[in-house]
């Protein structure tokens, strides 16, 4: 009678443990890691079926469950060791998650993943031995309630799926750049935008995804300064070898050049804008270039020839402000700035930098209100 129930509880453990690692590994596959397994569906799908993040939780957790299921009629892991059933699939999702820049520069770190399979094997090897020949016939006749089992699965579960998470890529830029590649490819540009744009520590790669973004919805010069800029204008262009989501060829195609062999962005979008016809797009990120390295001089110098008649109304938000910050330091009284909006803003801007003497304090209390425009950017950003 006694075996039937014990039968009957491993049947119920084993039932439990295959939810629980499979509910986990969907979650894994089609929401933690989502946006790496897309990148990587990418670079190496011949086909053209869109990836589907869902059917792929799906499929691996599937397969890896029953993977599980099939290796433990060897093992025969039980009562609270059932868990230990799934290593060599929490190993196989680990590796299979496991996503990063070296799928764009060819480099991988085998040798640790070389070194976490032969642990682990040897690991589900020993435990299998010592448990199945030592342990379960001395425990079999020791009597153990059902909570206690399922609880001693569990905390072996959690510290399985704490070294998961541990294992696969901690590189939180690139998970960013994957994701903001992903939400810009569904059509959502405003949830791609958002994407670490708080961060103080974002990648010169990342930024540089943002700016083609930026300029592909015609906001470039309306709300570049909204969000970090660590790099001045070498955080507008993706370097020539691709580490990233964002293929520098589709951006050097709309600038009409490529970049010379360690030319910086401003001499390449320099070029962009001499040649004989050069796109918007060429216009707005050599724009965007002067007002990131602080050349407000050949800014206003550029956009004199390249908007000549346009009304300063008519400008983007940052070039508004640019102009009028030029013709405050310069006391140019040529320059018309017929934005009383933006004159107002701009007035209390300056009434604020002189209530506070500590340049520190005074750029930090500025940033509160002004943080977003390119006045703030001028004088106390990333300096």
């Amino acid at each position: 009678m006694r075996n039937k129930e014990e039968i009957r509880l491993q049947r119920v453990v084993m039932a439990l443990c295959a939810i629980l690692f499979a509910v986990f590994s969907f979650l894994f596959v089609a929401v933690y890691q989502a946006p790496l397994l897309e990148v990587l569906y990418e670079k190496v799908a011949t086909g053209k079926l869109q990836y589907n993040p869902y059917v792929a939780g799906g499929f691996i957790s599937a397969i890896l469950t029953i993977l599980a299921l099939w290796l433990n009629k060897f093992t025969a892991f039980k009562r609270e060791w059932t868990a230990l059933s799934f290593i060599p699939s929490v190993l196989i999702l680990t590796f299979v998650t496991d996503i990063n820049r070296g799928i764009y520069t060819g480099e991988y770190n085998y040798v640790k993943w070389i070194t976490v399979f032969a642990v682990g094997v040897f690991a589900y090897a020993a435990f299998s031995f010592v448990l199945r020949r030592m342990l379960f016939a001395k425990i079999k006749n020791i009597a153990m309630s059902a909570n206690r089992i399922i609880w001693r699965n569990l905390q072996i579960f959690v510290i399985m799926f704490c070294l998961t998470g541990f294992l696969v890529n901690g590189e939180e830029n690139f998970k960013r750049e994957a994701l903001i590649h992903s939400c810009y490819n569904k059509g959502d540009t405003e949830k791609a935008l958002k994407v670490g744009y708080l961060s103080n520590t974002a990648s010169q790669s990342l930024t540089a995804q943002r700016a083609y973004i930026l300029v592909k919805e015609g906001l470039l010069g309306e709300k570049l300064f909204e969000y970090p800029q660590l790099y001045g204008s070498e955080g507008l262009l993706p370097q020539q070898k691709q580490i990233s989501p964002l293929a520098p060829d589709s951006v050097f195609a709309m600038l009409g050049t490529s970049p010379a062999s360690d030319e910086s962005s401003s001499a390449t979008l320099l070029r962009a804008v001499s040649l004989e016809s050069p796109s918007t797009i060429a216009k707005e990120y050599y724009l965007s270039a002067l007002l990131l390295d602080r050349r407000i001089v050949d800014f206003v110098d550029a956009m004199g020839r390249i908007y000549p008649d346009t009304d300063f109304k008519n400008l983007p938000k940052h070039y508004q402000e640019a102009i009028m910050l030029y013709a405050s330091i310069s006391g140019d009284t040529t320059i018309v700035c017929n934005n009383n909006a933006m004159q107002e803003q701009f007035n209390a801007f300056r009434t604020l930098e002189i209530q506070h003497e500590d340049p520190f304090v005074r750029g930090n209390h500025i940033r509160r209100k002004f943080g977003r425009t390119y006045w703030w950017y001028y004088l106390y950003g990333n300096i």
